[in-house]
């Protein structure tokens, strides 16, 4: 039997119908044909994970992709010097 694989958007708005108790947990597992455990592994990840929403995570993958995106620029510069420096050698 193959595993099923389960979109984050599920995940989310199951655990949140869980949380904010809009429906009890039979119920929720039964509509969208999960088990119990299932659900309550998913609630503990979610709990745990609550507090990365607002920590610095989102300025530092930004700071991230500013800081590749500067050492690529750096590379391709050193890249075509190389370049250059090679043709320089053949003609000597």
């Amino acid at each position: 039997m193959k595993r099923r694989k389960h979109t984050a958007e599920l995940k989310t708005k199951v655990v949140l119908e869980l949380i904010k108790e809009v429906k009890s947990q039979a119920e929720i597992c039964r509509e969208n044909a999960i088990h119990t455990n299932l659900l309550n592994k998913w609630r503990e990840q979610f709990l745990q994970r609550v507090n990365l929403i607002f920590s610095n995570d989102g300025q530092r993958k930004d700071n991230l992709e500013k800081e590749k995106a500067k050492l690529e620029q750096i590379i391709g510069k050193q890249a075509i010097e190389i370049d250059f420096l090679k043709r320089g050698l053949r003609i000597f």
